[in-house]
């Protein structure tokens, strides 16, 4: 059809009228060819939606055979990179071996700190895993942590304070202090308000009979005590005359 069209609007030009019918016939045809070679515009696909991030954990604890300097809370400091990378190994080989090693990634060291009344290191770090459905427990962590590092005391060749470990702020110690104190009765607490407001009463009458007996004291005229009797100043008529 387009072979047709070109050839009749080449005798068209020898001519000097061309039949208008002619015209919109090939225009229409071409438009249709041309409308029929385009190729479909492919519908948008959906993009997959990526992995949320990995959830993570902080857990610290102090070493008691790393003594604590200054240029070990620097960052650039040699001692501060040794130390970072022995406590990282020491963690990741430890995970790795736990019963999260399915979905543990790494840990990093954050900060060394010092530890008041000693020389021994605080450290920080933040540990990864890969994401799940729900959290892990910070108790199991904890447990796992302990079971692994002889109850808290040896995490390869550096030796823990078991009172320091922590993870992601828990302690069975710091809980049950705190529970041991919420824990008093309602009965007890009002016994000691009680007991404070009684005794309050009691200084304040003691201080009342205090002044009371003091201010009498003063009041009273001064008698002297003689062997022979009493002598009272204020009735001597030898001073009245």
């Amino acid at each position: 059809m387009k072979n047709k069209c070109l050839s009749a609007r080449a005798r068209a030009h020898t001519h000097t009228h061309m039949s208008p019918n002619l015209g919109i016939y090939c225009s229409s045809h071409l438009l249709i060819q041309q409308t029929r070679a385009k190729p479909s515009t492919p519908l948008p696909t959906e993009v997959p939606t990526r992995s949320p991030s990995s959830q993570n954990f902080q857990l610290n604890f102090t070493v008691t055979n790393l003594l604590y300097t200054q240029d070990m809370a620097q960052l650039g400091t040699a001692r501060h990179q040794q130390n970072k990378r022995n406590l990282e190994n020491a963690l990741n080989q430890l995970f790795r071996n736990s019963s999260i090693k399915g979905y543990f990634s790494d840990c990093q060291v954050l900060a060394f700190r010092s530890v008041p009344h000693s020389n021994h290191t605080g450290v920080d770090s933040l540990c990864h895993y890969s994401p799940l459905t729900r959290r892990v427990d910070r108790i199991a962590i904890y447990e796992e942590f302990l079971r692994l590092t002889q109850n808290g005391t040896q995490l390869l060749n550096f030796t823990l304070d078991r009172n320091s470990v922590l993870v992601d702020g828990y302690s069975p110690i710091i809980n049950d202090v705190m529970t041991r104190t919420s824990a008093l009765p309602f009965w007890a607490i009002i016994l000691i308000c009680l007991a404070g407001l009684l005794g309050l009463i009691t200084c304040l009458i003691c201080c009342c009979l205090v002044t009371m007996r003091r201010r009498k004291k003063e009041g009273n005229y001064e008698v002297h005590h003689r062997p022979l009797g009493y002598y009272v100043p204020h009735l001597d008529q030898r001073k009245l005359q």
